[in-house]
């Protein structure tokens, strides 16, 4: 019996299989963690654009939906030097945020009133940006996909699934060429309730005049806002201002731990805020002596997992609050009822 030749492709077809190959090396995907770094980082080139802001929050059960959104105009200049224009539906300008990195203001058009504050620094954080890293990447999937387009520029799409059921999904749009976010979406599954940034517009490595990031604190009728702003205690130090023995734990179950305190005082009365985060989500739990007054929003039947008190749905998550002893407590974030009376449990 005669051995068959083997077969040999032909050279058009060598040459499409070779071309392949070189679109795959071409298309290969970055690394999730090295690209969610990149993402976070600081940008490395000035840039505007016009983004889109929406939300979408309704009733689970009646499948009733509504949505609102937000157009605005934002000038960033490295490192942190950020305007953002916010936009009445004439497209003029309702109000303007402006940071240089130490000072932010906020002018509102119409009042024509300014209010002053300090800048939100990544280093006024108690939890160090290493165990805030580590945290995320303990609680969520990264993964990296790419072929899709913002504003008319290649991205990868990086999307962070939850390892707990009952938390948020992020996906994040990064340019490939900036590294700059150019589109960022958070939701969680079977829930009605989500939001989207997206650019319509981007110019990148555009150098922005000065003059757009100057904070002037010495206008006139400005409304000083630095009492109001946030502080980041440690819990002994939050323990020690107040001169009681707080039950706030250091962590919480669904892989939440301790991100920093604030206190603050309502009509005499303490208030101790700890923020616990598990790398992206973040929840808050207020200490207080006396009873704090829940916002008028939808309340949300019971489910599997009995809870302690009350428990609401606004637009900035879920609200529960309950009752030990001489202690109220008050918990707000974005997770699933199940979750949210699992973390309920664990709080003295």
């Amino acid at each position: 019996m005669p051995t068959p030749r083997t077969a040999r492709p032909s050279k058009a077809l060598l040459a499409a299989l070779l071309a392949a190959g070189v679109r795959a090396g071409a298309e290969r995907l970055p690394e999730p963690s090295a690209l969610l770094d990149a993402a976070l980082a600081p940008p490395a080139v000035p840039y505007q654009g016009r983004v889109m802001v929406a939300q979408w929050y309704g009733r689970a059960r009646t499948g009733e939906l509504m949505t609102s959104a937000e157009e605005m105009v934002v000038h960033v200049s490295p490192p942190d030097r950020v305007r953002r224009e916010f936009l009445a539906p004439d497209d003029s300008v309702a109000r303007v945020s402006i940071s240089d990195g130490d000072q932010e203001s906020v002018l509102l058009i119409r009042s024509g009133k300014t209010v002053l504050g300090n800048a939100l620094r990544a280093d006024d954080k108690v939890l160090p940006a290493m165990l805030e890293r580590e945290t995320l990447m303990s609680n969520y999937d990264l993964s990296v996909s790419s072929g899709e387009t913002v504003a008319g520029r290649p991205v990868w799409r990086l999307t962070l699934a939850p390892k707990v059921d009952g938390k948020s999904w992020q996906t994040l749009w990064v340019d490939a060429e900036t590294k700059v976010v150019l589109g960022s979406k958070r939701w969680q599954p079977k829930r009605p309730f989500a939001s989207e940034a997206r650019f319509l517009s981007f110019e990148p490595r555009k150098v922005q005049d000065p003059e757009l990031f100057r904070v002037d604190d010495s206008t006139a009728g400005a409304i000083q806002a630095r009492g109001l702003a946030p502080e980041f205690l440690t819990l002994d130090q939050l323990r020690e201002r107040t001169g009681a023995a707080s039950r706030l734990p250091d962590s919480l179950p669904g892989g939440f731990v301790f991100e920093s305190a604030d206190l603050f005082m309502v009509r005499k009365s303490p208030i101790r805020h700890a923020r616990y985060t598990d790398g992206l989500s973040v929840l808050s739990v207020f200490e207080t002596d006396r009873p704090v007054s829940l916002p008028k929003s939808a309340s949300i039947p019971a489910g599997r997992e009995p809870l302690p008190g009350p428990l609401r749905a606004s637009l900035s998550g879920k609200v529960l609050q309950w009752k030990i002893g001489a202690r109220h407590y008050t918990m707000m974030g974005d997770v699933s009822r199940d979750l949210m009376a699992e973390i309920a449990k664990a709080l003295p």
